[in-house]
């Protein structure tokens, strides 16, 4: 399992970029990432470009959830791909003070409400390596399903958040 600040999550290839971190909810946590430069464009094999410069990451981290979802916009502030990590635990990180997740492995993507279901193997393969436990893998699939759920009938509170009004 992987803990991730989201401070270093998907920044590879990033030069320079601005982080502003949200506390003042109580049943989340926002951070936007707005990417000033950097060294080449991340494309999706799918031709869409997710990351390039004077675009945006937008992560929400539910403090009461087993998930985090990280929203990507381009430069005209469009939604261009939700992605769920699903997750352990979400929390604030005591030494730096900034919010993180621990990853289980399990992934979601909404990309023009085509969901994509990701890195399955990679739960398996965890549980076999007694990476994770056998309630954590169970975990890791009920969140899976709930989410599924939850976008399908699209009443996940989080997708219907005014996530643009963060962004500057």
């Amino acid at each position: 399992m992987r803990k991730r600040l989201i401070s270093k999550t998907y920044l590879r290839d990033v030069k320079k970029y601005n982080l502003n971190i949200y506390f003042d909810n109580e049943d989340y946590y926002i951070s936007v990432k707005n990417i000033i430069e950097i060294e080449e464009p991340f494309i999706l094999p799918t031709g869409l470009c997710l990351i390039d410069n004077r675009y945006y990451i937008v992560e929400v981290i539910p403090k009461k959830e087993n998930y985090t979802m990280r929203v990507f916009f381009n430069e005209r502030k469009e939604r261009l791909e939700y992605y769920f990590d699903i997750s352990l635990e979400n929390g604030i990180e005591e030494e730096t003070k900034i919010p993180y997740y621990s990853d289980l492995y399990l992934d979601i993507t909404v990309q023009n409400m085509a969901i994509k279901v990701l890195d399955e193997d990679e739960l398996k393969e965890a549980l076999d390596n007694n990476e994770i436990t056998m309630e954590e893998f169970g975990l890791a699939n009920r969140t899976k399903e709930m989410l599924l759920d939850s976008i399908r009938k699209g009443n996940n509170k989080y997708m219907k958040l005014d996530l643009e009004s963060y962004l500057k």
